[in-house]
């Protein structure tokens, strides 16, 4: 079924290659997630007006924490450095 216009299509194939992706690469931001001031969280209304991040959950934290890119979801270069660039824009 194609995602876009949901019609239906039935091919005739010699072969029949499944990409699934990868597994984020989240290990390092669950070990630091503790320790930040945000516990990692988005404050996704600041995000989108690129305002500066100012969640607290955590007063003994000494950084803030976000996950980008691979840490998300498998993704390509493109989408890391976007979510990046949204993130650090009011820094």
């Amino acid at each position: 079924m194609n995602e876009y216009s949901q019609a239906t299509e039935t091919r005739i194939v010699d072969q029949v290659v499944v990409e699934h992706g990868t597994v984020p690469v989240d290990n390092l931001y669950f070990d630091l997630k503790d320790l930040s001031v945000n516990h990692g969280a988005v404050d996704y209304p600041a995000l989108i007006s690129l305002s500066p991040q100012r969640i607290v959950r955590n007063e003994s934290g000494s950084f803030q924490l976000f996950r980008i890119g691979d840490a998300v979801t498998s993704r390509n270069i493109h989408a890391a450095i976007l979510d990046a660039y949204r993130l650090c824009w009011a820094i």
